[in-house]
Order: structure tokens, then sequence, then C-alpha cells
């Protein structure tokens, strides 16, 4: 009796430990997406080589549902993939890979984005669009800051990698107020850490006394415009950079529903009073396979990068991750 009682506790404890497991269990939250020979061809002659496409499942989560995803940001220490939502929250992800293939990405943990009494943001401050890291790849884990910049009310704040505030990041007069803005929810769209010019951002329209002319900022109140590929309706949504320090840029540009979307990745190198930049590629409607609504970039390693599109909640778009190769681009300095 006392040996089927020692065996039934174990056997207990034994059932806990694999329903723990359950619960603690990395989770599937995308469905790969399988293209054709001809259009895995047709987009690397346009300098864009795919090399994985997974669509989220806005309902992943039983919890959370995963909704405009705007920003994304890869953490080399902790080999992560860390994604963004305007709705004011963080999501820490797993991609997997068969060989250099994306095959699929699993939901590590989820934080919403505290204010500075540790409270979830309130709507009109939870408008966080862009996301850049700081301390990701210094060999240390677990020390990673967010950097993450929001429109509605324009500003730059450090986080720690469970959303919580640790400082906000002071910036130049001419990005403080709104009304310099084309609008409410056209303000500081895209952000990156460069090693010559520290944190840079840049808002999603050109501000008011820009006229047709995006423009990138530092903190210190430097501000180079870039041309963008379409005048009238082009808007800056992403931003990385790069291990040589030139800078990848992420250019939408929607004219109309019928027009649709057009994704323009430009390589910027910054200097000290002026900009250099050039088109690396474009996805255009007619393609038409990712006429997505693309806000969000990063580079992982070579000339390999995720892009994350933005569903806008909306039942008739889409939430896709790509993770793909820009062949010939060089990215590290000692490259000739």
């Amino acid at each position: 009796m006392m040996l089927f009682k020692y065996w039934d506790r174990n056997f207990l404890l034994f059932l806990c430990l694999v329903y723990s497991s359950f619960l603690t269990a990395e989770q599937s939250i995308g469905n790969p997406l399988t293209l054709t020979p001809t259009q895995l061809q047709h987009y690397e002659q346009n300098n864009f080589k795919i090399l994985g496409a997974i669509q989220i499942d806005s309902n992943a989560d039983p919890d959370y549902r995963l909704i405009e995803l705007s920003g994304i940001a890869w953490d080399q220490d902790q080999e992560e993939l860390i994604i963004l939502s305007d709705r004011g929250f963080i999501i820490h992800t797993k991609p997997l890979f068969n060989k250099a293939e994306l095959i699929d990405v699993e939901l590590l943990s989820y934080h919403k984005l505290k204010d500075t009494r540790d409270k979830k943001l309130k709507y009109s401050y939870s408008d966080s669009e862009g996301l850049a890291l700081i301390n990701s790849n210094n060999n240390i884990k677990n020390d990673t800051e967010l950097l993450i910049s929001f429109e509605r009310k324009p500003r730059v704040i450090r986080y720690t990698g469970k959303g919580k505030f640790v400082s906000n990041e002071i910036l130049p007069n001419i990005l403080k107020g709104i009304n310099n803005y084309a609008a409410a929810n056209k303000a500081l769209e895209a952000i990156t850490v460069h090693k010559q010019f520290n944190i840079i951002t840049g808002p999603e329209r050109p501000l008011d006394k820009n006229g047709n002319v995006l423009s990138l900022h530092n903190l210190n109140d430097k501000e180079w415009p870039i041309e963008a590929n379409n005048d009238h309706y082009g808007s800056l949504v992403g931003l990385t950079t790069l291990p040589n320090n030139k800078i990848i840029a992420l250019e939408r540009s929607f004219p109309s529903v019928f027009a649709g979307i057009t994704n323009v990745i430009h390589l910027i190198t910054l200097e000290e009073n002026s900009l250099r930049q050039e088109v690396l590629l474009k996805l255009k409607p007619i393609d038409g396979y990712f006429n997505e609504n693309f806000e969000g970039i990063t580079w992982h390693e070579k000339n390999r990068f995720f892009m994350i599109s933005d569903d806008n909640d909306n039942i008739f778009q889409r939430t896709i991750l790509i993770y793909f190769e820009i062949p010939g681009l060089k990215t590290s300095g000692n490259e000739q």
C-alpha cells in the first residue's frame, strides 16, 4: 500500500511536469507561404531573393491578438526576433530555419509597454511604431534595451526587454510638437542606432517645413533630407543599420486602393553634412504576391533581412514576415 502511494505521488508529479511543459512550450504563430519557382525567379531578378515567408496568425495566441505589427529588430545575443505592435506591445519570437530558409516562427513571450508608474500605456500614448535595440550584440545575454519611437505623442523612449520604462530620450525641438508633422499619425515612424550619429529617427511623412522631402534626424538636432522614390506618396516606415554603418531605409507609397502599394528599399550613407542614397529594390503591385503594407525591416546577418507587414487590423490585409537576401549587397566594413 505504501508503495502504491509513493508511485501515485510520483505519477501525479510527472503529470504536473508534463502539463507545465505544455504551458511554457514555444508556440508557432504562423503558416509558411509557398511561392512557385516562377514567382521566386521573378523576385530574384529584381534583386529580392526570398528565403522564406510566414503569414502570422493574428489569433494564434488565445490571450492576445497579434495585430498591427509595425516594427522589428534582431537581437543577436538572444537569437530572438523582437516585434513591435503599434497597439503598445512587443512580442519576442524565435525564427526557425532549415539551413538558410525560414520555415516557422514561434512566440516566446508577450509584453505590454509600461509608463513611468509601471502601468500599460493609455491609448493616446500607445501608438508605438519604430523599434531599435541597444546592447543586442555585445555577447551579454539579457541586457538588451529597446528604443521605441511613437506617433500622436512624438517621443523616443528606452525600455527593458520586457517593456518596462527606463528613460525618455530628449528630442530636438522640431520633433517635439505634433503641429510640426503632416498629421498626428505621421510622426516618428522609424528608428535605428548609428555608430557615428547615435540614435537616428524619422517622421513617416515630410515635416511641414520640408514640403515634399522626407528626412532623417538625430537627437543632436542634425537633419538629412531623403529623396523619396514617390514624391507625392512616399512614406518612411522602417530603418535598420548595417555593420558597415550604412542605413537601410524602407519607403512605402500607397496612392490609392486601386493603385496598390509599392515598397522601396534604399541604401543610405550618412556623412556630417550630406547624405548619399541608392535604390536597392522595389516591390511593385504588378509583382503580385507581396502587395502588402510593409512597415518594419531589420538586418539579420550577411546580406539577409527580415521584413514585416502591418495588417491594420483589417480582414482584407495580411501580416507577412519575409526573410530575404539582397544579392551582392556588402554589409560589413571589410568587404571590398
